[in-house]
């Protein structure tokens, strides 16, 4: 049907762009703007510029509560996906604006990728944890309560987010001695060797990225959102972290989502914003448990 598509660039890199916006979240079929059962309105942005690359400055976007009852907030850190190659911060602004009307200040981040900066992983790593390093080192100025910081991410964003509690390999001029308090993570890569995603963009240091493979007893509760037909990042990757996370006594919460498919957490990816509404809400729930919210998810879920 296409007899010169694996010959001609243009038409090869239109579908890597194609797949890269599946990876980040933009559906191409079956998207939906039905209306959202809360406000998307009441937040306060803000903005500020986290390090300076030679490729370019990174910020810090900032989704404050307009009402905040004490002045210093728990805060939520997020990283995009798009396989470390696409993407950009907008990917988790629907979640933050929802947070920020629950009390909790949701950030998401820049960071460096392959089709914007010409990167590689190492870069986003690096990135991801001098974003948590700013928040931690600044969160007096910034009005957050560093005590209560987590970290969240969708697949290669949710790959950064092990990162910043579990690989410090790669801090390129100080170790970041901040960890996490809590991990929210959507269909994460937890495996980045050949038997995960990621091998070849990461090549020698595939094991060393591996979040997976590098686990400890004392890693922050963390809950995962997976579905069990994802082709990207690969089911037994996830029941194998679950087994080592069990057998270390980690809270680890791992929720499995039968038929669903890599993104299917997006916001507007099914009718009614079916499965980003409940990954939402137990976000919530999860929150809460470890003291970064207050009360119950202020929407109800359609039965």
């Amino acid at each position: 049907m296409f007899p010169h598509c694996s010959s001609n660039p243009k038409i090869i890199r239109l579908f890597v762009l194609l797949a890269i916006f599946a990876l980040n979240g933009k559906p191409l079929i079956g998207q939906t703007n039905d209306q959202l059962p809360f406000d998307t309105t009441d937040y306060k942005l803000r903005e500020v510029t986290y390090k300076t690359t030679t490729q370019a400055d990174l910020k810090l976007h900032f989704y404050r509560p307009t009402s905040e009852v004490e002045e210093h907030t728990p805060a939520i850190l997020f990283f995009f996906g798009g396989g470390w190659t696409g993407g950009n911060h907008q990917h988790f602004a629907t979640h933050s604006k929802y947070l920020a009307t629950r009390g909790i200040t949701a950030v998401t981040a820049d960071y460096r990728i392959k089709s914007k900066h010409g990167t590689t992983p190492i870069e986003a790593i690096q990135d991801a944890r001098d974003a948590l390093r700013y928040l931690a080192e600044h969160g007096f100025e910034l009005s957050i309560d560093t005590a209560k910081i987590a970290v969240s991410g969708g697949s290669a964003g949710g790959h950064l987010a092990l990162c910043t509690a579990l690989i410090d390999s790669f801090d390129d001029y100080k170790k970041l001695e901040y960890a996490p308090k809590a991990l929210v993570l959507y269909n994460p890569v937890v495996n980045t060797t050949s038997e995960g995603f990621g091998a070849k963009s990461l090549g020698k240091d595939s094991l060393k990225a591996s979040p997976s493979h590098h686990l400890k007893a004392n890693m922050p509760p963390t809950i995962i959102f997976h579905g069990e037909a994802d082709t990207t990042v690969p089911l037994s990757n996830l029941v194998e972290m679950k087994d080592k996370t069990d057998s270390l006594g980690v809270a680890a919460e791992y929720v499995f989502f039968d038929g669903q498919k890599h993104g299917f957490f997006n916001v507007g990816r099914q009718p009614g914003h079916h499965y980003f509404l409940e990954t939402l809400y137990k976000t919530d729930q999860f929150l809460s448990k470890y003291d970064f919210l207050v009360g119950e998810p202020t929407f109800e879920l359609m039965k």
